[in-house]
């Protein structure tokens, strides 16, 4: 009895990282569309419709991830994980970096007197919003760094500006921009390969669970 309550202790621990740091199928979601804003808004002229498009990527993320966290990772019972002070300390700090960013970007815009336009104000709303989603949803250093890519690429769409793709500005002083770009895919590529690992990792847990259950079920 005792060691089938230790196997059960540590299945619900595992569990309950698909509540926060183990995103599964919605990482391999972030990491593909992220690869897909970073080359769809570097490469193709920037329509209308492209522009809608990658601006709601983010949300269209987070709103896939909540659903899939509810209605498949967690669908057994929810099991919030405990986050341990190295994680909740980095956690702060990719917050606080952000919103100390958001601050600047708008107290810039006020000093310079940039007049109101919806794009101006759809660009704040993007980097504030980005401030609640670092602290309610991106939760592991993968998520962060591809959430703010979604979300500033979106807000830079709405002010006419896209990060460059990397060989595809002849200026030098765009360069920089270029490198720094490239981060963002590479961190994409990534965050699919660990969401495909978690994801295995989740189906076999899944059938552990299950015959666990079915096991005490089946002795009372």
């Amino acid at each position: 009895m005792q060691e089938r309550l230790c196997e059960l202790e540590s299945l619900t621990r595992d569990y309950a990282r698909y509540s926060r740091s183990a995103g599964g199928l919605a990482s391999v979601l972030g990491g593909v569309f992220c690869l897909s804003s970073y080359l769809l808004g570097g490469l193709l002229p920037l329509t209308p419709l492209l522009r809608i498009g990658l601006v709601a990527l983010p949300l269209v993320w987070l709103l896939a991830r909540w659903s899939m966290v509810h209605r498949y990772y967690q669908r057994l019972g929810h099991v919030e994980e405990q986050e341990g002070t190295a994680e909740h300390r980095t956690h702060r700090l990719c917050v606080g970096v952000t919103l100390v960013v958001a601050a600047l970007q708008t107290v810039s815009a006020l000093m310079h007197g940039v007049q109101p336009s919806p794009g101006v104000t759809a660009y704040l709303a993007l980097v504030w919003l980005l401030v609640l989603a670092g602290w309610r949803w991106l939760r592991s250093p993968l998520d962060f760094v591809v959430g703010v890519f979604l979300f500033c690429q979106a807000a830079l769409l709405c002010v006419g500006r896209v990060y460059p793709v990397i060989g595809t500005s002849a200026a030098l002083d765009a360069l920089p921009m270029e490198l720094l770009a490239l981060l963002f895919p590479l961190a994409a590529l990534l965050m699919v390969a660990r969401g495909m690992a978690d994801h295995r990792r989740f189906l076999q847990l899944r059938e552990r669970l299950l015959r666990l259950r079915n096991a005490v079920a089946g002795e009372s």
